[in-house]
């Protein structure tokens, strides 16, 4: 009897371990997945040093908050500022002569297009992107803030893509959505996504 109690608690311990380590095993996977960085590209042939001037486009809003790309452009300009590297074309006067030179509500802009603001804005590159995603998102019952982002820098003369990046953060890493421990704000979480994709840009 005390044999076949030895025997059944050393199985016991055993499936408890093994199932403890599945779910390490699990949560380290899934806190992987959730810790990429920006998708990004960059133009091999480039020497950036020749832009001093920069304008950023309105952004393109997919989103259901109606102010999400105002929100990002002011988020990038003070990062590109930051940095120091680029000067940039104050936001009203890009809009202005963007809207004289035809773009249309979409926000798109065409390589016509950026050819024109090019010259009248004094500029080399133009910044171009959407925004996809501003707001909480639900999965599995659970509700948490999410931004995702898509920028471009491109040469006003030739159209040519300089660089590109596409990036996604969730509010919360996978142990906090799994226990609740943490909740960033929208606001932070955008702040997040522009400074880890403008840092493949200028890192």
């Amino acid at each position: 009897m005390d044999t076949m109690k030895y025997f059944t608690k050393e199985i016991n311990r055993g499936t408890i371990l093994r199932y403890l380590s599945f779910f390490l095993i699990l949560l380290f996977f899934l806190f992987s997945l959730g810790c990429k960085g920006p998708m990004t590209y960059i133009n091999p042939s480039v020497d950036f040093s020749y832009i001093k001037r920069v304008a950023i486009a309105p952004i393109i809003n997919l989103t259901n908050d109606k102010f999400a790309g105002e929100k990002v452009v002011n988020v990038v300009a003070t990062e590109i500022l930051r940095r120091g590297v680029f000067d940039v074309v104050e936001f009203g006067e890009v809009s202005k002569v963007l809207r004289e030179e035809g773009m249309k509500p979409d926000n798109l802009v065409s390589k016509q297009l950026a050819a024109r603001a090019g010259k009248r804005l004094n500029i080399e590159a133009i910044l171009i992107g959407s925004v996809m995603q501003y707001g909480v998102s639900n999965i599995g019952g659970s509700s948490f803030p999410e931004v995702s982002i898509s920028l471009k820098l491109v040469d006003v003369n030739s159209y040519t893509i300089l660089w590109e990046a596409t990036h996604n953060i969730k509010g919360a890493s996978i142990l906090d959505q799994l226990f609740g421990i943490r909740k960033d704000s929208i606001e932070d979480l955008c702040k997040d996504v522009v400074e880890e994709m403008i840092d493949t840009l200028f890192g």
